[in-house]
């Protein structure tokens, strides 16, 4: 009869894993078929009150040497890039050497490098600028196992990397439910995002935004450790087809 146990046992722990297996996979499909997925449009923009990295670069190193020997700079400049960096000033306006203040506020960063570069071409022979935003930053709150602050270096990051800079959601993290508070021209806007569907594919929260804050509220506890219906009802079966066949090995 013992060897009746560990059978019991796994079938009920397999049980409880098909129940809640489907709680904790990303991007589900339930028809399993391939989909290709066009990825939405993102264009990072430049904002009042954005910490910008303006390099500039120039054939004549000789005579621009406060401009164009950044790199030498880059030696004995022990201060963090974001104290190296151009603040836009309220009014979208950038001061810089040799070319003075650069209205930048509502362009995207490509925009923003064309302007600089047409600029900067009136003192120098074929500048070019290397530009990017330092104040792209993301906070991740709630169940994730590194949640924190995240500067983003690049001009892009999809909400998946985001969730993989913070080390992935806890086991106790609620996936259908991730919360975005997003900045907009008329104040916040709250954003429910679904982890187990391919919603973060193809619609408008595929892409963070600077100053994004993404929250993951835990699971309900008690829910987490409910019994479903079937598995009740499953495990009762069990519990009764095992002790028959106790009673009936046991007369024999």
């Amino acid at each position: 009869m013992n060897f009746l146990k560990p059978v019991f046992v796994f079938i009920v722990f397999t049980l409880f894993s098909c129940a809640s297996q489907k709680k904790y996979v990303y991007l589900q499909d339930e028809n399993g078929t391939s989909k290709e997925y066009k990825s939405p449009d993102f264009v990072l923009k430049i904002h009042p009150n954005d910490l910008l990295s303006i390099q500039v670069f120039t054939i004549n190193t000789e005579a621009f040497p406060g401009i164009a020997s950044t790199v030498d700079k880059q030696i004995i400049d022990n201060r963090s890039p974001y104290e190296k960096g151009f603040v836009v000033d309220g009014l979208g306006f950038v001061e810089l050497p040799l070319i003075g203040k650069v209205n930048v506020a509502g362009l995207s960063m490509t925009e923003a490098r064309d302007t600089l570069v047409a600029r900067f071409e009136k003192f120098m022979d074929e500048p070019v600028v290397v530009l990017k935003k330092l104040s792209f930053k993301v906070t991740l709150l709630g169940e994730f196992n590194k949640p924190g602050l995240y500067y983003i270096p690049n001009e892009k990051l999809s909400l998946l990397e985001a969730i993989g800079l913070a080390g992935d959601l806890t086991f106790f993290g609620n996936r259908k439910e991730i919360k975005i508070v997003r900045k907009t021209s008329d104040g916040v806007r709250e954003i429910l995002v679904d982890l187990t569907t391919k919603q973060a594919l193809d619609s408008e929260v595929a892409f963070v935004y600077p100053d994004d804050v993404i929250y993951v509220k835990p699971i309900n506890r008690r829910g987490a450790t409910t019994i479903s219906p079937t598995v009740a009802v499953v495990t009762s079966v069990l519990a009764t087809l095992t002790l028959i066949v106790s009673v009936i090995l046991r007369e024999n």
